[in-house]
């Protein structure tokens, strides 16, 4: 499932791919439409056929995609659900499978936004107003770009009674945080998941920032590609440290099990004898 790191490196591929470059021809799955609200897969096809993609940035999980069509600027907002990604391809051959939309630039390749349970999105902004789109308003800073502050976050944390791996889903405190990167940084924080919001302490706060740093550019260094390859595919390898790995022994103190429990209808990873 797509956290901040994945899309992260889904800006980057696309900077690389297609920053500069004219959509020469556009085509969208009219079966997909749900990905299109609250447009159309014609809509959005006719949009962005001969326009020029101008600059890609990223907030949270959301990539935002600037383009130039008829000499104004039109905004798309691709947000990759929970098994979007953007793949690029040679010329015309056979799509991959599940590819949703299809670009093709003028240098000849085809980016294929590939989505097999329709969960993603892609939303048209006219005159790529960003800051009207209602979800992107209600992100915080990003912690990738604008960093973590510690006194922020305790302070929007103090007097929570949510626990603490639910409240740091809360893309108003940490946009691009996911079930997989909030087990992953209180793991690395040794804190225990299930401890109340507001009672961690400013240094714990302060750490827990940090742990979540941590965790992303750990993943971003670990699955930096041209393609990327989730943890929940088949045959894919877990590169995470305690996600997804219930039962196993503890990497960090060798001597617990790690455990599976269920917080806000998610998993949760963690060691009882380190996070204690």
């Amino acid at each position: 499932m797509p956290e901040l790191p994945e899309v992260e490196i889904a800006a980057r591929n696309l900077r690389r791919w297609a920053q500069g470059r004219r959509v020469e021809r556009a085509w969208a799955e009219p079966r997909a439409r749900r990905i299109f609200r609250p447009g159309t897969a014609r809509a959005f096809a006719a949009a962005v056929e001969g326009a020029r993609v101008e600059e890609i940035r990223r907030r949270g999980k959301q990539l935002l995609v600037t383009l130039e069509a008829g000499g104004k600027p039109l905004g798309l907002v691709s947000h990759l659900g929970m098994t979007g990604k953007w793949v690029r391809r040679e010329g015309d051959g056979d799509p991959p499978t599940h590819s949703r939309a299809r670009l093709r630039l003028d240098d000849g390749s085809v980016l294929h936004y590939r989505d097999p349970r329709l969960f993603g999105r892609l939303r048209l902004v006219p005159g790529a107003r960003f800051d009207e789109v209602p979800e992107l308003a209600l992100l915080g800073p990003d912690p990738l770009e604008d960093g973590i502050d510690p006194a922020r976050l305790a302070a929007l944390l103090a007097g929570s009674r949510r626990a603490i791996k639910v409240a740091m889903l809360d893309q108003r405190l940490l946009p691009g945080v996911g079930n997989i990167h909030a087990s992953e940084a209180l793991f690395i924080a040794r804190i225990d998941p299930r401890r109340s919001a507001g009672s961690l302490s400013r240094a714990e706060v302060a750490r827990l920032g940090r742990s979540v740093l941590a965790s992303m550019r750990r993943t971003i260094r670990a699955e930096d590609g041209p393609e990327i390859t989730y943890v929940e595919e088949p045959g894919a390898e877990n590169p995470f440290t305690v996600y997804a790995r219930e039962g196993e022994r503890c990497p960090r103190c060798r001597r617990g099990l790690l455990r599976r429990i269920v917080q806000g209808q998610r998993s949760t990873f963690y060691c009882a004898r380190c996070q204690a």
